[in-house]
């Protein structure tokens, strides 16, 4: 790692959406190109990780914790918050060297295998050998059950999660910064980490279709998800719900399948897993322009991109949380095209 990775800048064209009209052009039409700026490794001394997610010297937030840097009221509110977390926490162990690869969105399923892995990957690619002697630092509001099976794939020398109420003194600690803002990927990067994962867990034999049930999600539910349930049968799907599964068993199954359906969340992630040329239904709020990531994720990955407009199930509800009413003669349509467009 003495040799600092350094990632150029990229323009990105992404395929336009399989089943896509005049009328919702707007909802994607922004994203058909984008300029991915450089990105660049940097190597920091005297730092202490806190349990967070902040690096911090002197008490003082370091900018290089965060996706974005902090300005007038919200640097105050980080600076305040980084003096009472600091104050909780007690230091229990000093590293020679370290890596850090996470921020303050580090704390989900979709922000862990789409913004913190693919900075994993990048080192990787620059520096394989030197990854396996690297102890990689995940602060607590990371520390989530898929975590350390995730890390199996990249070999590091160990592995430091922390808890709440510890922070980690760190003598040097490379800090790789996000290599794309989030809802954003290099597609090559993207299509390394899924050779990665398909070559860690192997896909299972049986290839039947499958829908991301939302039923045990706190939010951005499918409301009349038992009402789909007819259709999906008809068209061979079967549920999937994450929760009820390890994190080896999901990436195995849905790595054995070609065409995977879903509201809007971080089941559809797991399109991680799939080969390319698979199909990819999103199923998304009318009017919502805004959350793209999964779109963005499909043609990163050379996936068929399929999607269908549905209802807030409360009109009143943010974009990004709230549940959705499905029109199952919709879904009906947009599933046998589908079929008849399969690789």
């Amino acid at each position: 790692m003495k040799r600092l990775m350094r990632l150029p800048a990229l323009s990105v064209t992404r395929q336009h959406p399989r089943n896509i009209t005049a009328s919702d052009e707007s909802l994607f039409a922004h994203e058909y190109l984008r300029e991915i700026p450089e990105c660049r490794a940097e190597t920091l001394t005297n730092v202490k990780v806190l349990p967070n997610g902040y690096l911090v010297r002197n008490l003082a937030p370091l900018g290089q914790s965060f996706s974005a840097r902090k300005s007038g009221l919200a640097r105050l509110q980080v600076l305040i918050r980084a003096l009472v977390v600091s104050t909780r926490s007690r230091s229990r162990e000093e590293l020679k060297s370290a890596l850090f690869a996470t921020d303050e969105f580090s704390n989900g399923f979709f922000h862990w295998f789409c913004d913190v892995l693919p900075r994993l990957e990048a080192v990787a690619h620059h520096d394989a050998d030197g990854l396996k002697t690297q102890t990689l630092v995940v602060p607590a509001v990371a520390a989530f059950s898929y975590v350390l099976p995730s890390l199996t794939a990249y070999g590091l020398g160990s592995v430091r999660v922390m808890t709440n109420g510890e922070a980690v003194r760190c003598e040097e600690v490379l800090v790789i910064p996000p290599v794309a803002s989030t809802g954003n990927y290099r597609p090559d990067l993207m299509k390394s980490l899924r050779a990665r994962f398909r070559d860690r867990f192997p896909a299972e034999e049986a290839p039947d279709p499958i829908f991301i049930s939302r039923s045990e999600a706190p939010r951005r539910r499918i409301s009349n998800e038992e009402q789909l349930l007819p259709v999906l049968r008809r068209h061979g799907f079967s549920p999937l719900v994450a929760e009820k599964l390890s994190f080896e068993e999901q990436v195995r199954r849905v790595g054995s399948t070609t065409i995977l359906a879903g509201g809007h969340g971080a089941g559809l992630t797991h399109m991680l897993w799939m080969k390319p040329g698979s199909s990819v239904l999103e199923l998304r709020r009318k009017g919502d322009r805004w959350n793209n990531c999964y779109f963005a994720l499909a043609s990163a990955l050379d996936l068929r991109y399929f999607y269908l407009l549905c209802d807030a199930a409360n009109p009143k509800d943010d974009f990004h949380v709230g549940d959705l009413t499905v029109d199952p003669a919709g879904l009906d349509k947009v599933l046998s095209l589908m079929s008849t467009n399969a690789a």
